[in-house]
């Protein structure tokens, strides 16, 4: 028999916190109402009903509305509902008057950030993790509440599992012939490796014990109806880059007990980079980016030679990609209420796009493992929602007529502008840019140094809720959290197990609920 930890945290936990906030929601109306003159006390009772009604069928949103009117009947300030819905409406990724942008001040996109938080007006709150500058990767906010990765990664049973991988349609490794896992880089060994240094800037959060999902490869978003979604990707859960030491269908069971979240709500989303953060974007009001291959307009005032490459490099790739991955991701998305729209977000190319030395790093948008054939990388960014307005912010590009029509796309789905953020101390007197300083030789671009690493702004930033729904104290919170270190054993069937591997390598799922492709 085989024994796997499963966090002490099921569905029934997340719906007993999600009606802890809904009862929170509904005392403060109450007592808005209880405020009101008697001349406003019909009104205010027709609102407060309807309110209560659509919070009861889980119509946050609806329910926001309704709550703003029964407030200007009061004359509180609206504002005051955006934080009191903010528990049940907010999503990673954005950022409002109502949450702050953690970064390790060791970053290099913290001076260029803090410049920018000063214009727009809004919060950006420092770390020292022990784990470097990758935030993301480590550090996810769902809400009111942090998951954390936690375990140990176990080493890869790459000879085990290439072939599923391989054979998984909804992946790049058959596509591209790789013989090689993308491992996860997260290796933080206990919840206490980074608890005392995190304590100081996470005081109005649930710490949450998890497993190796890295942010990069997952999304917590609200479609247009309100409804919270938990976007996974394929390779978290086929024996790649989290799970990587049991089946498909038990790795989605694993996720269902760690994440807060029901079945439903969970869909899984093929993927062509080894992260999804670099193939898609959440813009909030129910809105998703994608990235797509299929280009007729590829110039942007680059050479005759170049320009031919990128144009064979985005044909092989929209033939291997867009219908299974690309297409199929879409149709996901829009089936479960969100707005999707294809975007020319990224820009590489390929030497020799049949060249498998080359095609191996096709999921980090570039051709070698240091910067080659990257140009533009704008996909991993940070949508802001502020009361000056929408704004998308990620690295500073230096291709601005690519700029351009990336804004251009964004503009079309309500955003104000498109916002750089860039590498300050990488530029010498002159004006010109190094990568030496961060220890990239001949980068000579903020690009390069950004495709060396495998990763901009959105890794190493997480957007985290200052919700009011929940202020616990550092003391309270250290014997909160133990309870989800009390895990127990599953009990898992060697036979079984064996059967689901030869059975699933189309990725198909075997249990109920998880939403896929």
């Amino acid at each position: 028999m085989k024994y796997y930890l499963v966090q002490h945290k099921t569905h029934c936990i997340f719906i007993m916190k999600i009606l802890a906030s809904i009862n929170f929601i509904n005392r403060t109306l109450r007592a808005v109402y209880l405020s009101l003159p008697a001349e406003h006390k019909v009104l205010g009772n027709d609102l407060l009903m309807k309110c209560r009604q659509e919070l009861k069928l889980g119509k946050y949103k609806e329910a926001y509305k309704i709550a703003q009117n029964l407030y200007q009947l009061s004359g509180k300030p609206k504002e005051e509902v955006t934080s009191l819905f903010h528990g049940v409406l907010f999503a990673e990724d954005v950022l409002t008057d109502n949450s702050t942008i953690l970064i390790n001040q060791k970053s290099p996109y913290y001076k260029s950030l803090c410049k920018l938080s000063e214009e727009l007006d809004f919060s950006i709150t420092t770390h020292q993790f022990p784990q470097g500058n990758w935030t993301k990767d480590y550090v996810i906010s769902v809400g009111d509440e942090i998951l954390t990765s936690a375990v140990k990664v176990k080493p890869y049973l790459t000879p085990s599992f290439i072939s599923t991988a391989k054979n998984n349609d909804k992946l790049y490794y058959g596509k591209l012939n790789l013989d090689q896992h993308h491992q996860s880089k997260t290796n933080i060994k206990s919840y206490f490796d980074w608890w005392n240094s995190s304590k100081e800037v996470i005081g109005q959060t649930t710490l949450l014990h998890k497993v190796v999902i890295e942010g990069g490869n997952l999304f917590c978003a609200i479609n247009k109806f309100g409804e919270r979604f938990y976007l996974v990707g394929e390779n978290v859960v086929s024996e790649t880059m989290a799970y990587n030491d049991c089946s498909r269908s038990i790795a989605i069971e694993l996720i269902l007990a760690e994440l807060p979240c029901g079945p439903k709500n969970l869909l899984i989303i093929p993927q062509w980079t080894y992260h999804l953060d670099l193939q898609m974007a959440y813009l909030g009001n129910g809105q998703f980016i994608v990235h797509s291959f299929q280009q007729n307009d590829i110039d942007f005032e680059l050479s005759a030679d170049i320009i031919a490459k990128i144009k064979d490099t985005f044909t092989s790739l929209e033939k291997k990609f867009e219908k299974s991955i690309i297409d199929q991701t879409c149709t996901l998305l829009e089936k479960h209420g969100f707005e999707v729209a294809k975007v020319f977000g990224c820009l590489f190319y390929l030497d020799n796009h049949e060249d498998p030395a080359e095609l191996a790093f096709v999921p980090y948008c570039k051709s070698s493992d240091c910067y080659d054939g990257a140009l533009a990388l704008m996909m991993n960014g940070v949508a802001l929602d502020l009361n000056s307005g929408r704004y998308f912010i990620a690295s500073h590009c230096e291709m601005k007529s690519f700029v351009s029509q990336f804004e251009a796309s964004l503009q079309k789905l309500g955003i104000k502008e498109l916002r750089s953020v860039d590498m300050l101390e990488g530029y010498d007197y002159d004006g010109s840019f190094s990568g030496i300083y961060y220890g990239i030789m001949g980068a000579t671009s903020v690009t390069q140094v950004v495709a060396t690493m495998n990763g901009a702004l959105r890794c190493q930033t997480s957007v985290i809720s200052r919700s009011i729904l929940r202020i616990h104290s550092f003391e309270q919170e250290e014997r909160i959290s133990s309870r989800f270190f009390q895990v127990p054993k599953v009990k898992i069937d060697d036979e079984k197990e064996k059967k689901a591997f030869s059975t699933e390598s189309n990725g198909k799922d075997t249990l109920d609920g998880p939403t896929y492709i």
